[in-house]
């Protein structure tokens, strides 16, 4: 069945006929336009490459059999051209043989001459269906590259906007540095990806305290990140509550505060307290967050609830209207406060499991005379070979330390 191109498609295509008979070549050029094709015929196929080195054309017809270049060696020539036409070779000899030597050549096609011309109008549309489908799948593919430049250019406004929130939210983390009555803070901070939904800060709070706290909020990357800075706004140091040495009033409020517009069941866990750095007394609230560990020059052990006669107390933005009680312990010297996030021992090895606090706690008491960069550096490379340096989840320490275990290492374990 012969396939009409319609009288739309028809003016897209420049047909080229290269025969070097005179006849031959009338007669195809006048099938040609009477199909509603432009058409172009050249005698020689050295012609015929001069003109198409500067003019598009979509359909070659080449005779086989011509003197100097014959349609072999035209084929050959036309294909390795960026945009090479669609190729359709004449030929008198019908033999299998001659058939696989014109398509290796380059040809697409082949019809035995004498043709017939419904034959040579068929193969002729069959070959502009697929002229056709090529310049479609181009135009897509160029419509394809322009969202992708657009997606690349949307997607490195992204990272770089990224870039700056995490540079942002480094810039909200204290630095390693003195406290008042020369106690220390020392801090590590690890994000899974580019920001984290851990945020901790540690200040004085006037001569003789400082304030300190460690959240998680549930999940990572930026939506956890915008909630963690939500809450840090919450916790500045200039808060009444802090300055009143009023904990129980400043974690009730934040808990009030805390916002999930989404529902989306957010929470956060956050270790706070507040620390005399002249009596070494702290006051500590623990919101669902893993107990902190005190570290001295005999043991590493966890700050336990139990012990402090105080009930376990629920993640902020789980209940409203929640009353959070404060508990009492101190801090001697040559003793650390060691906060964290459960990344240090959630992560997990794909043969072992997950690395678990006893762990920790045994590398922290195996290495408990380090410095503190040393020792909170020790953490995070031990968690980034069990988990195989493949980030799972926000790593946070932050290590306050008193005057004596800050000017000295810790003194080795007695006997």
């Amino acid at each position: 069945m012969t396939v009409l191109i319609s009288a739309e498609t028809e003016q897209k295509f420049n047909i080229m006929v290269v025969e070097d008979c005179d006849s031959e070549r009338c007669l195809l050029s006048g099938l040609l336009t009477a199909m509603g094709l432009n058409c172009i015929g050249f005698s020689a196929a050295e012609s015929a490459i001069e003109y198409l080195s500067d003019h598009p054309i979509d359909l070659v017809i080449t005779d086989w059999m011509m003197p100097n270049m014959n349609g072999i060696e035209f084929c050959k020539i036309l294909k390795r051209s960026i945009n090479s036409p669609y190729t359709i070779l004449l030929t008198g000899n019908g033999e299998a043989s001659q058939i696989v030597e014109g398509i290796n050549s380059g040809a697409d096609d082949y019809v035995a001459k004498p043709f017939n011309s419904a034959v040579l109008k068929a193969r002729i549309n069959a070959g502009l269906r697929i002229i056709e489908m090529q310049s479609q799948l181009a135009q897509k593919n160029a419509t394809l590259n322009q969202l992708l430049e657009k997606e690349q250019h949307y997607l490195s406004v992204v990272k770089q906007d990224l870039a700056l929130a995490a540079q942002l939210q480094q810039a909200l983390l204290p630095d390693n540095g003195q406290l008042n009555q020369q106690w220390q803070v020392t801090c590590e901070f690890k994000p899974a990806q580019d920001l984290a939904g851990d945020i901790f800060q540690c200040f004085n709070i006037d001569e003789q305290h400082i304030g300190f706290y460690l959240l998680d909020v549930s999940g990572h990357g930026t939506a956890a990140s915008m909630q963690s800075f939500t809450l840090a706004q919450n916790l500045a140091n200039n808060r009444a509550a802090w300055q009143a040495l009023d904990l129980c009033t400043l974690v009730n409020t934040l808990n009030n505060e805390f916002d999930d517009p989404q529902n989306s069941g957010c929470f956060a866990t956050m270790v706070i307290g507040i620390a005399n750095t002249v009596t070494g007394a702290v006051e500590y609230i623990n919101a669902g967050h893993p107990a902190p560990i005190i570290i001295d020059p005999q043991q590493a052990y966890f700050v336990d609830q139990t012990q402090l006669k105080v009930a376990a107390q629920l993640p902020l933005g789980i209940r409203k209207n929640v009353q959070y009680s404060s508990s009492h312990f101190y801090l001697a010297q040559q003793q650390h406060l060691l906060l964290y996030s459960d990344g240090i021992y959630e992560c997990r090895h794909p043969k072992h499991g997950s690395f678990g606090q006893p762990r920790l706690l045994k590398v922290i008491n195996g290495a408990r005379t380090l410095t503190p960069n040393s020792l909170l550096h020790h953490l995070t490379h031990s968690c980034d070979l069990w988990q195989q340096k493949q980030a799972q989840d926000d790593i946070s320490l932050m290590l306050i330390s008193s005057p004596s275990a800050t000017h000295n290492s810790f003194v080795p374990p007695l006997n």
